[in-house]
């Protein structure tokens, strides 16, 4: 075999390297999200929460309305309380309503003198696989009195 052939081909091994590399790097992305060629641009807004009315409720009260005021609120959006969904009214676009009673309190925490974490949570109704299926919102704190 003649050595000026092999020198050619010496840098060889770095460019099979590079190219295993870039590829496994391709099929890391593909296999993380089916839809890498579609738009993952989800159809519901970001819910964002700016008030609770009340900001505090007490822990001796036998049912109490929770509204949640903010923007990008959908039909599907749900109030969750400390991370739970609660059955919730969509009233329009910057205001949902929850009413809290001592079920609430038992089953999802609320203790006198603790604070509870709300948040907003809106689903895709038309989810593209391999896309986020909703979007949520910032924690507001409220507080059990």
């Amino acid at each position: 075999m003649d050595p000026g052939l092999v020198r050619p081909y010496a840098s060889f091994p770095l460019v099979r390297i590079a190219v295993l590399a870039a590829l496994t790097l391709f099929l890391a992305g593909w296999s993380t999200c089916s839809a890498m060629f579609l738009s993952c641009e989800t159809s519901v807004p970001q819910p964002q929460i700016t008030a609770l009315s009340p900001s505090a409720i007490p822990v001796d009260m036998e049912s109490a309305p929770l509204k949640v005021n903010g923007r990008g609120f959908a039909p599907q959006s749900e109030i969750l309380w400390n991370g739970n969904p609660l059955p919730t009214t969509f009233i329009d676009s910057g205001h949902l309503q929850a009413v809290i009673t001592q079920q609430t309190l038992t089953m999802f925490g609320g203790a006198s003198g603790s604070a509870v974490s709300i948040s907003v949570q809106t689903q895709d109704l038309n989810p593209v696989a391999g896309c986020p299926i909703g979007a949520s919102s910032a924690i507001l704190i409220l507080a059990i009195n």
